[in-house]
């Protein structure tokens, strides 16, 4: 990467000293030393456009007017006053944005007391997503809901077909197109039934960056769009304790996140009622995104097969404990 063009693509006086900082499912991340401080360039790969990034940025603008407790990741402009800036990487003509650096690091996912604070942090975040403008003036800037399975990639124009075709056991392709079908019959009610706002769509603990108990920033708003709400709760809900479903030790993660999150907002009995049909959403978009990466070169097919797998784990998982994930989420919302 040509350090001297990124210095004179932004007004942040140099020398530069970039590193790296993280390397995302869908970006490139480098850490950005300069004798003014540091900073963050984020390279996105080719399923970001301009008019999402503009939308990106206008949310985060109206989000950072709101002196909340956090920071935020807003770019900063381009010596032509843009926010964003097309780089010539080794890959080809990339979008990529430079933010101020964001002490703090990942939580943890087993400790109850980040998790906690988590929760109420996107409990507040989705307070005032609900409060802010909805930009409208970008063209193409939303990105897709989870409801909208069936055009989840456009590189996937037939989503039920596509994992028929998955290269694992003939019963799984069955049970994973069925799921599919499954869901698709339930998405319209929910859709039309639960409260809908601007959501973040990904906060999960990576995008979250903590000092102890404390919240110091939410990252990676690309996705953020008009959902259901509940379906942010439930993304944070599926991540934090990932790695321990099915052991029992999930329960008290999962308890802690949404108690966290109900001293904010306090859940609807049909909102807390879609959870699981909402878990299983969020497992098939996964899988039909990691598809699309996969046509477009950018994923192993390994890594798509993975997500069914996985689809099917989450399946299994709801079927014996769908009703105390609902006792548990409804119990912290009182």
């Amino acid at each position: 990467m040509d350090v001297l063009m990124l210095q004179q693509t932004w007004d942040v006086p140099g020398p530069w000293v970039v590193s790296a900082l993280a390397l995302g499912t869908n970006n490139m991340v480098r850490r950005v030393e300069t004798p003014g401080g540091s900073y963050v360039l984020r390279v996105y790969s080719n399923h970001v456009e301009p008019g999402r990034l503009r939308f990106e940025r206008a949310i985060l603008a109206q989000l950072a007017a709101m002196a909340l407790p956090f920071a935020l990741p807003l770019p900063l402009p381009t010596v032509t006053g843009a926010g964003y800036a097309e780089l010539d990487t080794e890959d080809g003509m990339a979008l990529a944005t430079l933010t101020r650096f964001i002490a703090g690091e990942h939580p943890r996912r087993d400790d109850l007391e980040q998790a906690l604070a988590g929760g109420e942090t996107l409990g507040l975040l989705d307070v005032v997503l609900a409060r802010i403008d909805s930009p409208t003036e970008h063209g193409g800037g939303y990105w897709r809901s989870y409801g909208d399975l069936a055009h989840c990639h456009e590189l996937v124009p037939d989503p039920p077909a596509a994992i028929a075709a998955l290269p694992v056991a003939d019963a799984e392709r069955v049970r994973l197109v069925a799921g599919y079908h499954w869901l698709i019959e339930r998405i319209p009610v929910l859709y039309a039934s639960l409260p809908r706002q601007l959501a973040h769509e990904d906060y999960a603990p990576d995008n979250l960056l903590m000092e102890g108990p404390r919240v110091t920033g939410v990252l990676d708003f690309e996705f953020c769009t008009r959902d259901v709400r509940v379906m942010d709760l439930t993304v944070a809900l599926s991540w934090w304790p990932v790695a321990h479903f099915g052991t029992g030790a999930e329960w008290p993660i999962i308890a802690a996140v949404a108690r966290g999150y109900a001293r904010q907002i306090t859940l609807t009995d049909a909102e807390i009622e879609a959870v699981p049909v909402l878990f299983q959403l969020r497992a098939y978009t996964s899988l039909i995104h990691r598809l699309g990466r996969w046509r477009a070169g950018l994923s192993p097919l390994e890594a798509v097969t993975g997500r069914a797998v996985a689809a099917l784990v989450r399946a299994d998982w709801l079927e014996a404990n769908q009703q105390r994930l609902m006792e548990v989420v409804g119990g912290a919302s009182g």
